[in-house]
């Protein structure tokens, strides 16, 4: 069976066993997220939820990122993992669709901290739990899109293994930690379609998140669940995807780490976004003004056409799902960071007539590629009727098109400084890169 030999793999994993740049990555990738929910934590969605995790109160297990008590640890998953996907800063995997970071270090971190797991146990979690996830998803992709959130849905399978390699469970228990996270796997796409929904969307991770923790200590306590959730004629792969691949789960398994095809993200939009961004700001860069523009054609792939091709939003939420919105955020003003995300943006005069003068189409191409290439091109005719031609196929962070390790830095240091003083901010960036060197993962928030 295909969960017998993820468990198998999960469990055989060890830190000593995994690549050096394997690990690395691994803590890259915490830097990332704990950068991004130190940001999130701001951000309405986590003031809301913030303030329901403090009326529950309960036992004093992990970090709430931002507040100085501890919290219990299927708390701290869920606000942690809420506030990582908030500003849309949180990693992404191309093929499969994921945004594995912020339903699987929350989780892994809050089982990590509740029973005093070290810092390779963390990292060892963080590997396996992204392979799983992502191996999953791959064969469910590009279907399953259509109706559901990959990262609701694999996330919590993703979260429920990592977890579980946290707490050390054995194969009969992992088994079962897959089974309890079959059931609560969820994340509907039509929230996306909703000026209102939108906002909503990071619950589809911090639910991953916690229901992936929570089914790990299901297992831990002897609760029993299927043995087929995934490969069953009634399982989440036939289920959730009529057309699924299920060779792409195990297909290779071992033989690289899925980690190391992780794409980073640099602007404060959904991926969708990020290729016309880089082509937005090589406009900027050639000295191509707004009023110089009299038509800006952006052409893409069909998903990012649904999902990102509206031209006028009207809320914050939505101006980080609109392509012409960014696009043109990225021309007038050279960033697409958080503070563009706001009211004042929304009715800027200037981005507005720009915004008019967009059209986003589909190109069968590019459409072909999807989702192997998240890409874009554009095409400008300015008023002198001078036209201009630009394409990226990897926008930047992507693995062929690599953030440096110093631009993670920088971007850790940008949106910590969100919510933590600057000698936290350091202190945890030092902490954060030498994990491993934790007998004790709660010494790493510490001073």
């Amino acid at each position: 069976m295909i969960e017998e030999k993820l468990v198998d793999f999960a469990c055989e994993t060890t830190y000593e066993n995994l690549p050096k740049e394997v690990i690395r990555q691994a803590r890259v990738c915490l830097l990332d997220l704990v950068g991004a929910a130190c940001a999130g934590a701001t951000a309405l969605p986590g003031h809301v939820v913030t303030g329901i995790i403090e009326d529950m109160g309960g036992a004093p297990q992990a970090v709430l990122i931002g507040r100085k008590e501890k919290i219990p640890a299927l708390a701290a998953a869920l606000g942690n993992g809420l506030y990582a996907h908030s500003h849309e800063l949180d990693d992404l995997h191309r093929s499969s669709i994921l945004r594995p970071g912020s339903p699987i270090i929350p989780a892994a971190l809050a089982a990590a901290e509740k029973i005093g797991a070290s810092g390779k146990d963390l990292l060892t979690a963080i590997v396996v739990g992204y392979e799983v996830g992502i191996r999953i998803a791959e064969a469910l992709t590009p279907t399953h899109y259509n109706f559901w959130h990959t990262t609701g849905t694999c996330g919590t399978f993703a979260a429920a293994i990592a977890a579980g390699k946290v707490m050390k469970l054995n194969r009969q228990q992992m088994i079962h930690a897959l089974g309890h996270a079959g059931t609560q796997a969820a994340g509907l796409m039509e929230l996306h379609y909703s000026p209102e929904g939108m906002i909503s969307k990071p619950l589809h991770a911090s639910k991953a998140a916690q229901n992936g923790l929570f089914s790990a200590l299901l297992a831990a306590g002897g609760y029993t669940s299927t043995r087929t959730i995934l490969s069953g004629e009634k399982g989440f792969l036939k289920v959730f995807a009529p057309h699924a691949k299920f060779e792409k789960v195990v297909e290779g398994l071992g033989d690289s780490f899925q980690i190391m095809d992780i794409s980073f993200r640099l602007y404060a939009s959904t991926r969708n976004t990020h290729a016309g961004i880089d082509l937005g700001l090589r406009l900027r860069e050639q000295g191509i003004k707004p009023e110089d523009i009299e038509l800006l054609r952006i052409q893409t792939y069909s998903v990012a056409r649904e999902l990102v091709g509206e031209p006028f939003p009207t809320t914050i939420y939505e101006a980080k799902f609109s392509l012409p919105f960014c696009v043109s955020t990225a021309l007038v003003y050279g960033h697409v960071g958080i503070e563009d995300f706001s009211y004042e943006r929304l009715h800027d005069p200037v981005l507005g007539d720009l915004m008019s003068h967009c059209t986003v189409e589909v190109d069968p191409i590019l459409d072909s590629f999807y989702p192997e290439k998240w890409a874009a091109k554009l095409s400008v005719i300015l008023r002198n009727g001078t036209v201009l031609h630009e394409q990226t196929d990897y926008p930047k962070g992507d693995p062929e098109n690599k953030i440096t390790f110093e631009e993670m830095q920088t971007k850790f240091r940008r949106l910590s400084s969100m919510l933590l003083p600057p000698s936290k901010i350091e202190a945890w960036l030092e902490h954060i890169l030498k994990v491993d060197k934790f007998d004790n993962i709660a010494d790493m928030w510490r001073i």
